[in-house]
């Protein structure tokens, strides 16, 4: 057990942004540490994305882009090798590791096992402890800092805490669509794929809808099939756009200028559509456009007006996602499969309204983009894959409520998660400033516009931990807690 002296840094959220923050921590930290994570699931690294259990649900990357430490890329790769044949799993014939896309389920040992790794090679003791259950609330402690309450009355004080809360799921309810309530109670309506099992009538289902055509509606569409599932599937999304595949390509030769970046997102624009119109009359692949923007992605963010983030967000942001977040090859190759089989009908619309139709189905009443009366389809069964809700305020969970309610957190200008330091996580507050409140990963949507990607995780894990470690540091050396805001900039630690 830790003594009284030694700091305490509770993480609420034990998902890979968790994670991975407290195996920073456990490499990093100058002196003893307790660590503590919150979380509600029994498995630490998983969070939504890597608890599927599926073979079929992929990285939509090579492990190459994915391994847990920037400077030794062929780490996953390695792992992967040694370790995923274990569970009956190798790339495709003439594929090699690094250019693999694992299931994710493998991804999330990965995470486990580099967790445990760093605790178990700390240079320093670490007390460490999974505390099942979810955290409603925060408030300040005279003793340590910081009070984190659970929803079952438990409380754990901390010197520190950091965010790293995930993604929470946008049910249709908050989509302004009407639904019938007892379409979800029979299992008509799956309104969150990633927390409840597959109705086991799936076989026998001749319609199923998609609601979304991104990577999530892909996952849905593989995972009915795989549980037998050989009837039609319908996908309604807003623009009509469908999920890409990713092809390994180099990125187009660098047309940005780090020391002269446009200014606006019109100047943007103008420049990233003439590289578009280059690579088109080279014959070249337009996949190569994404590379060579998303490298300056951070920088125009962070120098872009409150208006004009607004401007990206409303109109282009389908489309940017559309071409960065790209589905594995053969994820691809089922969904071409399917659609040559004549299994699936995309359509460009809104759905409207979800009711039980006369026969038990579920009748859809959507609209077609560009036309102005509805029709009406009907399915047996109707998937939500509109993604994840980022706006704090449209959330319900209770510590998100009782964060804001008492301004220990600010919702971003841009309506996505909560105003941060860029540098280090520290979260903004609105009633000054109470150090030691840092936040990781989804919370940061609106401060760092990729901040939920793998890599954007880990740079803003890895910062936070810089700016921790200095602050342990500077505690060990003069025995008090130095306030926030004192420009104690964060120096050099042992690489994590």
């Amino acid at each position: 057990m830790p003594s009284d002296s030694t700091p305490h840094i509770a993480i609420i959220g034990g998902g890979f942004a968790g994670a991975v923050t407290a195996l920073k921590l456990a490499r990093a930290a100058p002196r003893p540490l307790a660590i503590t994570i919150v979380e509600s699931r029994p498995e630490l690294g998983r969070g939504i994305a890597y608890s599927t259990r599926n073979p079929a649900h992929l990285m939509n990357g090579p492990a190459k882009n994915f391994t847990l430490y920037p400077d030794q890329p062929e780490h996953l790769a390695y792992w992967l090798r040694n370790q995923a044949e274990r569970d009956g799993w190798r790339p495709p014939a003439g594929v090699a590791y690094a250019d693999s896309f694992a299931p994710r389920h493998l991804y999330g040992d990965y995470v486990q096992a580099e967790l445990e790794n760093a605790l178990a090679q700390a240079p320093h003791p670490i007390a460490f402890k999974h505390l099942a259950g979810r955290a409603r609330d925060l408030d300040g402690d005279g003793a340590a800092r910081w009070a984190v309450r659970l929803e079952d009355g438990r409380q754990l004080r901390a010197d520190y805490v950091v965010l790293a809360t995930g993604l929470f799921p946008r049910t249709l309810h908050e989509t302004g669509l009407e639904l019938d309530p007892e379409l979800v109670r029979r299992g008509a309506v799956i309104d969150d794929l990633w927390s409840e099992p597959p109705p086991k009538a799936l076989a026998r289902d001749r319609d199923v809808l998609v609601i979304g055509s991104n990577l999530s509606a892909l996952d849905a569409m593989i995972h009915a099939d795989s549980h037998g599932f050989r009837g039609e599937f319908h996908s309604v999304s807003r623009r009509g756009l469908l999920v890409a595949p990713r092809r390994d390509v180099q990125p187009w030769p660098p047309f940005l200028d780090p020391q002269a970046l446009p200014a606006t997102l019109r100047d943007l624009l103008r420049t990233v559509q003439a590289a578009r119109r280059d690579i088109a009359s080279a014959g070249e692949d337009w996949q190569r456009l994404a590379g060579a923007v998303r490298p300056h992605l951070p920088a125009l963010w962070t120098a872009a007006s409150a208006d004009e983030r607004l401007r990206f967000i409303r109109p282009l942001r389908p489309y940017w996602e559309l071409g960065l977040h790209r589905a594995a090859p053969e994820s691809n190759a089922w969904l071409q499969d399917t659609r040559r089989a004549g299994r699936f009908r995309h359509h460009a619309g809104r759905v409207l309204r979800l009711s039980s139709a006369a026969d038990g189905r579920v009748a859809v009443s959507w609209r077609a983009r560009g036309e102005s009366r509805p029709q009406t389809l009907l399915v047996d069964r109707v998937f939500n894959t509109r993604g994840f809700e980022f706006d704090w305020t449209r959330i319900d969970d209770a510590l998100l409520r009782n964060l804001l309610g008492k301004g220990l957190a600010v919702p971003h200008a841009t309506g996505f998660g909560i105003a941060a330091d860029p540098a280090t996580g520290e979260v903004a507050q609105r009633h000054g400033q109470r150090p030691g409140l840092y936040a990781v990963g989804h919370p940061l949507r609106g401060v760092s516009w990729e901040s939920n990607a793998i890599g954007e995780q880990i740079a803003g894990a890895t910062a936070t931990v810089t700016a921790l470690a200095e602050q342990l540091r500077t505690t060990a050396e003069t025995g008090f807690f130095p306030p926030a805001g004192t420009g104690l900039g964060p120096q050099a630690v042992r690489a994590a």
